[in-house]
């Protein structure tokens, strides 16, 4: 599988993002003097349990695949007969 490269004009964006000249709230904090490589990111609880928690869902993605990549290598991979028919029923029901 390949991704192909778009090009997408970024003038309406640019346009968009551009500075006011007496806009203060663009330029609040930007005149303020910050030693280079003070800058800091804090996450909240919630944050680090929802990246532990989708670190274990690929985990567990990874884990299957593999044993699913094992199987079909080993000719052991097994499909239910009236389990793919109900697939097919169920997705041309949509």
């Amino acid at each position: 599988m390949s991704i192909d490269r778009v090009n997408i004009s970024n003038a309406g964006i640019d346009r968009a993002q551009g500075t006011q000249p007496n806009d203060p709230t663009r330029n609040s904090g930007k005149d303020r003097n910050v030693p280079a490589g003070s800058d800091s990111v804090a996450l909240s609880s919630k944050a680090k349990e929802l990246d532990r928690l989708a670190n274990a869902i690929d985990q567990s993605r990874a884990e299957r695949l593999d044993e699913v990549r094992e199987a079909l290598e080993s000719g052991t991979y097994r499909v239910s007969a009236r389990d793919l028919a109900q697939k097919l029923i169920d997705t041309n029901k949509k």
